[in-house]
């Protein structure tokens, strides 16, 4: 696991969100991606994780808080990107990538009871999974489709991880 911290860091998150964007949408054009990596750097944490040093497969994008509360509320995670390098779809990888950040996140926060993710209704592998173990909140809508976004008590989303040994 790598946290973004430094300018190598942020470029190899951008080299592969960009390589990588497609699979949020077809048509995520690269000006809107653009705008999404300099969001996601200035207002998020990142961590990427890789299984050789120059080979990123994972990124994941986080805040502290909801954009309803302009992102003050330690109590919960705002999971803003999951992405996942489309050779390890079919592979346990993501829960244990998700795992593994829910233990680090608890690591930097241990007031954290609430993580808070979205899935776009298209995406319907991974709103199906949402759906197993997280409730849909609110809606949103942006220039890729319909969002929902997810939420769930830290512990359940614990427990329903650590299901997956």
């Amino acid at each position: 696991m790598i946290r973004c911290v430094t300018e190598d860091d942020y470029e190899k998150f951008s080299h592969f969100f960009f390589r990588n964007r497609k699979l949020f949408a077809d048509e995520f054009k690269v000006s809107d991606a653009l705008e999404v990596i300099y969001m996601m750097i200035r207002d998020t944490n990142i961590l990427m994780y890789g299984y050789h040093q120059d080979k990123i497969i994972a990124a994941i994008s986080y805040a502290y808080g909801t954009p309803e509360n302009n992102f003050e509320d330690n109590q919960t995670i705002f999971i803003d990107c999951a992405l996942l390098d489309k050779e390890f779809h079919s592979s346990r990888l993501f829960v244990e990538l998700f795992k593994r950040t829910c233990n680090q996140i608890l690591s930097e926060q241990n007031e954290v009871s609430e993580v808070r993710f979205y899935a776009y209704r298209h995406h319907h592998y991974i709103y199906r999974l949402y759906n197993k173990f997280a409730k849909v909140v609110d809606e949103t809508e942006d220039q890729l489709g319909t969002k929902d976004v997810f939420s769930v008590e830290l512990d359940t989303l614990t427990h329903y991880l650590n299901r997956f040994k």
